[in-house]
């Protein structure tokens, strides 16, 4: 299963959109053709589509694009071809197109993100220790973005920034006694939007 480039020579294959389905709300046309010893799968993503249609005009209104660039891509728009061998019903190959970008974009943050990809260390042990907390902190960094996308707020703020919001916060350790410091509103309008009351609404003295 291999994505094909949007300037490849296969996107001229005439394939039908004669089928949908909705994924994650969103509608999406799709189509399938032998060409010969393997497939391929178009799929016309109707929200990316409208996306890209507004990207062409707007760069077209700027002269940063020609006409001829501007109808190539208004052709293309939305659309995702991908070759396989594989000879199985459009959605599920769609689903396993999303998995696997789901895999690719966890090693991006693994390398990118928490710079996991950097190693000065000498010896196995340290390797090893090294790459089981990172894996940790991926595995952490997924889990609040789990939350964030559940409560809708994926598109305003990053984990990175949900980890500095709370930050703000200390729990302070005093003659046997814990005392929350004080909660900025900011931090008290997420924790009640992600839905984990960590902090109490009255804080007793």
């Amino acid at each position: 299963m291999l994505p094909v480039k949007r300037n490849s020579r296969y996107y001229d294959t005439r394939i039908h959109l004669n089928e949908y389905f909705s994924y994650h709300n969103r509608l999406i046309k799709c189509g399938k053709r032998r060409y010969n010893d393997f497939y391929l799968y178009l799929f016309e993503d109707q929200d990316l589509r409208l996306e890209e249609q507004k990207t062409l005009y707007r760069k077209l209104d700027e002269r940063k694009i020609d006409k001829k660039k501007f109808d190539g891509g208004m052709k293309k728009a939305g659309k995702i071809l991908i070759i396989s061998v594989m000879d199985v019903k459009k959605q599920e190959l769609y689903l396993l197109f999303k998995k696997r970008e789901v895999v690719e974009k966890m090693f991006d943050r693994y390398k990118t993100v928490l710079n996991a990809d950097e190693l000065y260390l000498q010896d196995d042990e340290s390797v090893f220790g090294h790459v089981f907390i990172a894996f940790l902190s991926l595995y952490i960094h997924c889990k609040l973005e789990q939350l964030l996308t559940k409560a809708k707020l994926s598109h305003k703020i990053t984990p990175i920034d949900l980890l500095f919001n709370y930050g703000k916060v200390y729990h302070l350790e005093m003659d046997g006694c814990g005392m929350i410091t004080e909660v900025p509103k900011k931090v008290m309008d997420l924790d009640e939007a992600l839905g984990l009351n960590m902090f109490p609404k009255k804080i007793r003295s």
